[in-house]
């Protein structure tokens, strides 16, 4: 694990439980605590309005401006809400980082549970991972990569609650691929490990996105084998930092399956391997040369 993953630790539940639940550093256990956390200081107003139903919930405050990050000392919740684990001290991941965290807790718990992501500047962004969907009243290239303060607010729901938004919506895939591009630009996303290997378990969403051919091409690659993603970088031409990036996102859409380091085996360089090698026939089946 590195100085940047999460550390397995007792946190505050992401559910909004009045207790602890169990980081075992890469996700959320069904170990639980009824500790409670010493009570932190409300966060500080959003420069954007915000309808009163959702002040009602419970939020995660991820701010992008590090403005301000000494005065506060500890991380700064709403009352009733929980943080994901981020990093050490209690210090909570920022903007994107922090509402990628609680996407992909949301996903991996599989409860029941509504999401509205409140961007400074711009509309609330009003998720159902129930359905898959989600609803915006602005086009998706007015995503807002670097935005000054991002409000994540969770609520539990019944499976029979109705979607806040006439479905079938906008697919999800679509949401989470611009967010997890996003959140961790210079780093692998905490949820993953270095040395782990990815193979794809279903096609993504892309409809609206018209992502770049070369996003199309790795994605492909991992259709037809498992990579690490320096595998990845190499057999596709391309750079580590952007595949690392499209691994996140990727990951974050629940489109990926993963194999620990220890089960990894050693992969000899493209270059090095022969002209019938699965490596060679997948780089001119892409015409990377």
């Amino acid at each position: 694990m590195t100085d940047t993953q999460v550390r397995a630790g007792w946190y505050p539940d992401p559910l909004g439980m009045p207790q602890l639940r169990w980081w075992d550093g890469r996700s959320w256990t069904s170990h639980i605590s009824t500790a409670r956390e010493t009570p932190v200081r409300s966060a500080a107003p959003t420069g954007f309005a915000e309808p009163e139903e959702a002040r009602a919930r419970g939020r995660h405050r991820a701010e992008t401006s590090g403005a301000g990050e000494a005065a506060r000392g500890a991380a700064q919740y709403a009352s009733g809400q929980s943080a994901l684990p981020a990093g050490t001290n209690a210090t909570p991941e920022l903007g994107w980082a922090g509402a990628a965290l609680t996407l992909h807790s949301v996903q991996a718990t599989r409860v029941p549970m509504l999401i509205e992501l409140g961007v400074a500047g711009h509309p609330s962004i009003r998720i159902d991972p129930r359905h898959q969907a989600y609803d915006w009243v602005l086009e998706l290239d007015r995503f807002p990569e670097h935005p000054t303060g991002v409000v994540v607010s969770v609520e539990l729901v019944g499976e029979g609650t109705p979607p806040p938004f006439a479905l079938p919506a906008r697919s999800l895939d679509e949401l989470l691929w611009k967010v997890g591009r996003a959140a961790f630009p210079e780093r692998l996303a905490p949820w993953l490990e270095d040395g782990q290997a990815y193979w794809l378990t279903r096609w993504p969403n892309w409809t609206s996105l018209q992502p770049e051919t070369d996003h199309i091409r790795q994605t492909a690659m991992l259709a037809n084998m498992m990579l690490t993603i320096e595998q990845l970088a190499q057999l596709s031409g391309r750079g580590v930092e952007t595949t690392r990036t499209l691994i996140n996102a990727l990951s974050l859409m629940g489109v990926l399956g993963v194999a620990d380091p220890a089960t990894v085996a050693p992969q000899p360089a493209a270059a090095a391997l022969g002209e019938n090698s699965l490596f060679q026939r997948l780089r001119r089946r892409f015409r990377i040369t």
